[in-house]
């Protein structure tokens, strides 16, 4: 009886470890830090365009304020900072120099609100697919592990899970 405890003890514990290190990889597929700054849940829709939308919640925990301004990805001409807006009944996308994010405070790039737009789509972005962007703050720049969610997703498929 005392060997059948004994693994069954050994079984449960390899399993937990297994658990452990699939969460400790999602977390970070999950979470982007540079110095107390933040990125989490970073995800774009798919798209058949040559543009994509990213979206992710900020958090500074640092000691002072850090601006975002724009990004960066190896799959697009270009990553602009954007916020939405109604001009004659149209939706369009504006440019934002730069949003500074207080120490302590959060911000959510979302649909309807701000967003990192990639322009000149190398490929087209199909859900269940990943691609690596930078976002540039004035800390320096975070690396983004972004993840393509449907065409029509108005969240990320993680979202009310902490990290």
């Amino acid at each position: 009886m005392m060997r059948i405890l004994v693994v069954v003890f050994a079984l449960l514990t390899a399993f937990a470890a297994v658990a452990q290190e699939q969460h400790d990889h999602d977390h970070d597929d999950h979470v982007s830090e540079l110095a107390g700054f933040r990125a989490v849940h970073a995800w774009a829709r798919a798209t058949g365009s040559n543009s994509a939308l990213i979206f992710m919640e900020l958090e500074n925990g640092s000691a002072a304020p850090v601006t975002i301004s724009g990004g960066e990805s190896t799959m697009a001409a270009s990553a602009r900072l954007v916020g939405f807006a109604l001009k004659n009944g149209r939706e369009v996308w504006q440019d934002i120099p730069g949003v500074p994010i207080k120490p302590g405070h959060a911000l959510h790039l979302e649909p309807h609100g701000l967003a990192l737009l990639l322009g000149g789509l190398s490929t087209q972005l199909k859900e269940g697919d990943e691609l690596k962007a930078r976002l540039h703050t004035s800390l320096g720049d975070l690396d983004l592990h972004v993840e393509i969610e449907g065409a029509n997703a108005t969240h990320h498929s993680h979202a009310g899970h902490s990290h």
